[in-house]
């Protein structure tokens, strides 16, 4: 029945304006989630992952007055972040103790390794490459004013440390000085222990660096030949960066960012604001920053220029300085009874990977 005229039709049922608002701001809501929830899934995939995806990458070094490039990598925030994994650095002692741990899987790479334990670790098949070279050992032989001549050495006594890269370098030298059954080469447990018996009279010259190569020389001593000249007589101690087999072979690009990163520190703490990156890298070396520039800029450093010198143009040169460097340590660690057998040159060779270093010299590191 229709309306009377002039009369209203009474106002529909309808949804209380209270509860149109609320409807309106949870669809609000909802849209600005969805929003988000775009937006980061975009940012997952533009950066290939989040954080805790990175690869651990722990690198061993050696602390001391010394720096090298791993701790100013370790010191420097900006520099480390080039390189894309989880950095963790640890000191260590010895080269040997180092690629035990390496062989276990603890470390992937071994800051300012010498000859033997590489080529002792070459020797028993385990997986690690060389693929930058950082300095030379910086000891030198010190005798008393009297001796001049290598000759003056016959039928005397010398110091070193026992099984290190300076026994190795001093017996090679005395073998290119045809000394080796003249002069008694006395193994000490530390150098500390050799520059005591120097100072006691017990052998008449040791082979030794830093601090116990200070303190003879201010005692009347003074050097008749360093571990950088013995290097350029072709006994070379070389100290490298070691890295595993296995991280080379399952991410070769981790690797280069890596050795990307040691040739940029190498050029910051050997470049005119070196004082700045080796001052801020003392507390990384555990040693005061007034000790740390002093002692670094007098170390034997190898420039990056002479790098594929020493480890070859191309990878795994038989014919490079440091296969050969380390064809001459095998014999000298078999005559220790420490390798069975010497390793062959090019077996040597296949440890020693110069591509990465090449790579970053020719201005590959960008991207």
């Amino acid at each position: 029945m229709s309306a009377e005229p002039g009369t209203a039709a009474p106002p529909r049922a309808g949804v209380p304006v209270y509860k149109r608002r609320r409807r309106r701001i949870y669809i609000s809501i909802g849209v600005a989630a969805a929003v988000v929830i775009g937006l980061v899934a975009w940012v997952v995939t533009q950066s290939g992952g989040s954080s805790t995806a990175l690869p651990s990458f722990t690198v061993a070094y050696g602390q001391g007055t010394v720096a090298n490039s791993d701790s100013i990598i370790a010191s420097d925030r900006s520099l480390a972040k080039t390189i894309p994994a989880q950095l963790r650095f640890v000191p260590f002692g010895a080269g040997v103790t180092a690629i035990a741990e390496m062989r276990s899987g603890s470390l992937q790479a071994i800051s300012g390794v010498g000859n033997p334990p590489v080529v002792g670790a070459i020797g028993t098949n385990t997986p690690v490459d060389v693929v930058i070279a950082q300095s030379f050992d910086a000891d030198a032989l010190i005798v008393p004013k009297s001796v001049t001549t290598p000759a003056q050495l016959a039928g005397k006594s010398v110091g070193v440390l026992v099984g290190s890269s300076e026994d190795y370098e001093l017996q090679g030298w005395l073998g290119l000085q045809h000394l080796t059954s003249s002069v008694k080469v006395v193994p000490f447990a530390s150098e500390q222990a050799a520059a005591a018996a120097y100072l006691g009279g017990s052998v008449t010259a040791a082979y030794v660096q830093a601090g116990p190569e200070a303190q003879l020389i201010a005692k009347g001593g003074h050097p008749l030949i360093d571990a950088e000249q013995i290097a350029n007589l072709g006994i070379p101690g070389l100290n490298v960066v070691a890295v595993s087999q296995k991280l080379i072979q399952s991410d070769p690009a981790l690797v280069q960012k890596y050795v990307c990163a040691e040739v940029q520190a190498t050029r910051l703490f050997t470049g005119p604001q070196a004082d700045r990156y080796l001052t801020q890298s003392a507390k990384v070396q555990g040693v005061p920053a007034n000790l740390i520039v002093s002692a670094t800029k007098a170390f034997p450093f190898i420039p990056l220029s002479q790098q594929l010198h020493w480890l070859g143009s191309t990878p795994h040169d038989a014919s490079s300085p440091i296969v050969k460097a380390y064809a001459l340590t095998a014999k000298f660690l078999v005559g220790q009874g420490r390798l069975t057998s010497a390793p062959s040159a090019p077996a040597l060779a296949t440890h020693v990977d110069s591509s990465f270093v090449k790579k970053a010299l020719a201005g590959g590191c960008s991207g």
